[in-house]
């Protein structure tokens, strides 16, 4: 994001449009067109929006549409002190949102239009798995289109478009696709709150900002109804979120690793399962406050891709994130190196029904299969590996993954 608002108008949007990937076999787990509608995705980034600030504005009646959706807090910045702790800033913060995955994998460490996500996106594993699928991307902050150039160029984002910091022009450019474009998933960043907390941090104009991004979603909305209205066996998943929240007590700014800044929200149209709706109580973690037990950012596009009924193989998957519909897989998963007895060290959280078979993968291969209440696992057999090794725990068909690196 920037930290200043550049004054031109809609019509000096760039838009650019590619061709698909070529065609590719559908898994059995992601074909969909067995399914009485056809699922759709509408993800609505607002950057910089603080969850408290938007509680305040639900409560004053200034977002009404955002507040119309399941709202939940969630967290960003990784885990501070392990390999995914990440800046909580604009560039790390979107492609976690659209990876599903940390910077450890994703590699897009700063607000950095040079730097190129490095993990398979949201935009990518949707066209791998159904390459008739449409996806949009329209941001105001044409950085985000920047660091995933190479989905645009590999054609796994059809239409991507750059708004310029103009947000009635991503309003405007996403409610027309919304209403009469043919596109499965479509990505719409909005970016004025964070522009104002900048330049104002928490006065009114920030509340201002708030209440304008929120008709904003109701216009696209609005458009969705009037779509839906002609296309009522198409099933859309809708959801609101920022990349990051804002450094008390003045919200000018974020960046660290503190409890304000790590918070966010996710607010959905769908009803969610419990890695939303039912934080842990007792986090492997507990600092800031208990919030590593609420859901993470890098469970929208595992959620998303659940709702397109895209499942990764447990041997081919490598996001971080646990989708928040469905079943649930397990919860609190980590992953921790120890060097000096050449072990690493997984541990969960399962729930009932004790005894439910955790399968674990090292690499893609299945190494062991455990019951979910043992709730850890010891590889052993780590001695002769170095670099970055991916385990995949998975349960009730649900994986989860954690990148560790070995050094010997």
């Amino acid at each position: 994001m920037r930290y200043s608002t550049v004054a031109l108008s809609i019509a000096a949007c760039l838009s650019l449009s590619l061709a698909c990937v070529p065609a590719l076999a559908l898994t059995p787990s992601s074909a969909d067109s067995q399914k009485s509608k056809t699922q759709k995705a509408l993800l609505i980034g607002v950057d910089g929006m603080q969850y408290e600030k938007l509680q305040e504005a639900i409560a004053q009646n200034m977002a009404p549409h955002i507040g119309s959706l399941k709202l939940a807090k969630s967290y960003i910045g990784g885990i501070d002190g392990t390999s995914t702790e990440q800046l909580t800033n604009s560039g790390p913060g979107w492609a976690t949102i659209l990876t599903g995955s940390w910077v450890n994998r994703h590699q897009v460490d700063a607000n950095n239009g040079a730097l190129r996500n490095q993990a398979p996106s949201l935009f990518e594993q949707l066209k791998r798995a159904a390459p008739q699928r449409k996806t949009t991307s329209i941001v105001s902050w044409g950085t985000i289109n920047d660091n995933f150039a190479e989905d645009i160029a590999q054609g796994y984002i059809d239409s991507a478009t750059k708004c310029l910091d103009v947000d009635q022009c991503v309003a405007d450019k996403a409610g027309y696709e919304l209403e009469h474009g043919e596109s499965d998933l479509v990505f719409a960043h909005f970016d004025e709150p964070d522009l104002a907390g900048h330049d104002h941090g928490f006065a009114t104009e920030y509340q201002q900002a708030i209440q304008g991004v929120d008709a904003q979603v109701g216009q696209l909305l609005s458009a969705l109804e009037r779509r839906q209205a002609t296309h009522p066996k198409e099933d859309w998943l809708i959801i609101v979120s920022p990349d990051h929240g804002r450094r008390l007590p003045d919200g000018y700014s974020h960046g660290q690793q503190t409890l304000s800044e790590k918070t966010t929200f996710i607010a959905m149209n769908k009803s969610a399962n419990a890695q939303l709706t039912d934080p842990v109580s007792a986090p492997t973690n507990p600092g800031h406050s208990g919030l590593y037990g609420f859901a993470s950012q890098a469970d929208i596009t595992p959620t998303i891709l659940k709702h397109f009924g895209v499942t990764p193989e447990a041997a081919q998957h490598s996001m971080d994130g646990l989708p928040l519909i469905g079943a649930l897989g397990v919860r609190q998963l980590t992953a921790q190196a120890l060097p000096a007895t050449s072990q690493v060290v997984l541990t969960w959280q399962g729930d009932k029904p004790r005894g439910k078979p955790v399968h674990i993968y090292r690499d893609g291969q299945h190494i062991a299969s455990v019951p979910n209440h043992q709730g850890e696992y010891i590889d052993n057999d780590v001695k002769a590996i170095n670099g970055n090794v991916n385990y995949t725990v998975e349960i009730n068909k649900v994986p989860v993954s954690r990148l560790v690196t070995l050094q010997h």
